[in-house]
């Protein structure tokens, strides 16, 4: 009696071709969930880039800057290095804080744990993105012109995001994950100067 069956041989191949199959899919399969991860990742930094942007330029336009908040001993307006608050004329100030109280120095340092307020009323980004190296470049050019064009303030923003490590992602990730910003806003230009 001749009965056909696999060899000792064939089984091997047919295992070892099977698991590199396997392996390929598998490959594919975690490169794909990377690559969401990432998609995701970048999302976030988008949306709170535009929060924070369309936030502050709202202010800006509709209440104009508080440059009597930057005439004080404490607070003059930083040509060179920029300004760590921007002082808006409905009594806000944005600033780097870990708190919704006060401005945080050491947020200047190192940003950890660092998000950007209003202070004394609500986070502006949220907790899932550190905001660092924030400052707030104003210039404004006093001259009493008919159209106002030359008195027209503006303000550029310059800030990092980055991501806060998660558990669902791995540091290097969160650590490769940044995004730079810098946006110029402008008062707008036809406003009562009183």
């Amino acid at each position: 009696m001749n009965k056909k069956a696999f060899t000792l041989i064939e089984l091997i191949l047919a295992i070892t071709i099977l698991s590199i199959i396997m392996l390929s899919i598998f490959v594919i399969y975690a490169n794909i969930i990377e690559s969401n991860k990432k998609l995701e990742l970048s999302r976030i930094l988008q949306e709170n880039a535009r929060n924070i942007t369309e936030t502050i330029a709202r202010e800006v336009r509709e209440k104009w800057i508080d440059f009597g908040y930057y005439n004080t001993y404490t607070q003059n307006i930083n040509y060179w290095s920029g300004n760590t608050i921007l002082a808006v004329k409905s009594n806000k100030r944005y600033c780097l804080q870990k708190t919704s109280n006060i401005c945080d120095s050491s947020c200047l340092e190192n940003g950890l744990n660092c998000y950007l307020w209003v202070l004394d009323w609500d986070r502006i980004s949220d907790d899932r993105v550190e905001v660092k190296n924030l400052h707030f470049y104003i210039s404004w050019n006093e001259n009493n012109s008919i159209t106002n064009i030359d008195n027209e303030a503006k303000v550029t923003m310059v800030f990092d995001l980055s991501i806060m490590p998660w558990k669902w992602i791995r540091t290097e990730l969160a650590q490769e994950t940044k995004m730079k910003i810098q946006t110029t806003i402008s008062e707008k230009i036809y406003k009562n100067n009183n």
